[in-house]
């Protein structure tokens, strides 16, 4: 490839050598007049301006085009070995300038798309080589068609290794059955993308915990596959497990002292109750109202624990469900004066679930919508059932999510800026509440305006 910078440096290099060429072109077209005549193709002089343009610069290839255009009316535009700028011969040789021209702007297009694509195919493997997170292509059948440089760092094996191993085979026998089932079903979703968590085997022998976010671009003609960034998030996992673990434990170990503490504030309050201490049955009350919020917090941090491990169970039976919804809010309304509950509840009559799970969750939204809606005076309670779903509606006119947190209202341990600030809580009783109803195969969500209110509902199956 000529020097672009050694070209550029001398005027004589830069218009001398388009001219030999064209000379030579020319030599050689004259050569095949005693072939074939003088109509020959004018290709070759295309040929030359494209080089001229590419490697020279324009002003030199508009130099070429004037310079060609007359060598052509003059050698072979009748009459020959003579200019003829009669009218046909005029329209000939400005035609011929104009394709040169035409040529030279493709051929300069051409060229600075040729660069952009260069520069991105840099760029795209700048940020893929740099990157701490192992990049992986995936063709439709789960087998790696390729990997990027931070997958010997993440996993310990060079790419060539990665490449050839089977789909699958290095994911945890355990997990390998879910990431396959999630694998083909987003393979069936064009765009759409996953994040999962599972571990692989490392180099060494030893299995790591890899989060992954996937995405399918099988119907991306330009990738053809489903990408998959992923990285070691073992320390996590096994920090999360500890915590967990501790919260386990100690939840285990609080709720015994716990219950004996409830029994004696109970007995106080029962001995100054008819007392005409008045001071002592208040304090006494007090215990009892913050023993119950400790219970309460208690209970959730087990159900936690428990929905973590897997192990909770659920104990499905028929049951009345609008009997049950209506014992929630009558035991609710015994809670707050202030509110009232305005309740239209859809005409059905059982469903199969676990009525302690289900009590659960409605109560959880019912004290909710009188937690967080301190100025209000009416909660609207609702319930319709459309194509063998029943939905539960519980409406609070309080202070409302905004829509960015909306999505995330139903995550452990998550609370809106809304409410962190001026209401106590864990952030653990919506995230119990969401597992619970995906148990039961339901739906869950909300819709919320700040400052307007809430709506939270559920779905189950009839």
């Amino acid at each position: 490839m000529v020097d672009r910078n050694f070209i550029d440096s001398s005027f004589y290099i830069k218009y001398g050598l388009p001219v030999l060429l064209l000379a030579l072109v020319t030599a050689f077209k004259i050569w095949l007049f005693n072939i074939i005549g003088y109509q020959i193709p004018f290709i070759l002089y295309f040929g030359v301006v494209v080089v001229t343009s590419r490697y020279f610069g324009i002003r030199a290839a508009s130099f070429i085009i004037i310079l060609a255009a007359l060598t052509s009316n003059y050698l072979f535009i009748p009459p020959y070995n003579g200019f003829n700028f009669d009218k046909i011969g005029l329209v000939q040789t400005l035609l011929f300038a104009f394709e040169c021209g035409l040529i030279m702007g493709l051929s300069n297009a051409l060229g600075r798309a040729i660069t952009k694509v260069k520069e991105a195919d840099r760029l795209f493997k700048a940020l893929i080589e740099k990157s701490a997170e192992g990049i992986i292509m995936v063709n439709a059948d789960g087998q790696v068609v390729y990997c990027s440089p931070a997958v010997e760092s993440i996993l310990g094996y060079s790419a060539n290794q990665f490449l050839s191993f089977p789909p699958w085979s290095l994911v945890h026998p355990d997990d390998v059955l879910n990431i396959k089932e999630e694998f083909y079903r987003l393979a069936l979703h064009a765009g759409k993308s996953i994040t999962l968590q599972h571990r692989m085997m490392h180099n060494n022998g030893t299995w790591i915990w890899i989060e992954s976010r996937t995405t399918n671009l099988l119907e991306e003609p330009a990738v053809n596959a489903i990408i998959s960034n992923f990285s070691n998030v073992t320390d996590r996992v096994l920090l999360e497990k500890q915590r967990e673990d501790f919260v386990g434990v100690a939840s285990h170990e609080l709720k015994t002292p716990i219950t004996s503490l409830k029994a004696y504030t109970q007995v106080l309050r029962g001995r100054f109750k008819d007392s005409p201490d008045n001071t002592s049955y208040s304090i006494a009350k007090k215990i009892d109202q913050q023993v119950n919020r400790i219970i309460t917090m208690i209970t959730a941090l087990l159900d936690v624990t428990t929905l973590q491990t897997g192990k909770l169970n659920l104990n499905k039976t028929e049951f009345d469900f609008n009997k049950q919804v209506t014992e929630i809010i009558e035991s609710l309304q015994q809670t707050t004066a202030q509110h009232q509950f305005n309740v239209q509840l859809a005409d059905i009559k059982t469903v199969v679930a676990d009525r302690d799970r289900i009590n659960q969750v409605v109560t959880n939204f019912i004290s909710n919508a009188i937690k967080y809606s301190p100025s209000a005076d009416e909660i609207i309670i609702t319930s319709e059932v459309t194509n063998d779903w029943v939905t539960l509606y519980v409406t609070d006119k309080g202070i409302g999510i905004p829509p960015a947190e909306s999505e995330k209202i139903f995550e452990r341990f998550y609370r809106a800026d809304t409410a962190r600030n001026t209401f106590q809580g864990l952030g653990l009783g919506l995230y119990i509440c969401a597992q619970i109803i995906t148990l039961h195969n339901g739906k869950i969500g909300v819709n919320s305006e700040v400052g307007r209110g809430s709506t939270f509902w559920f779905s189950l199956p009839v």
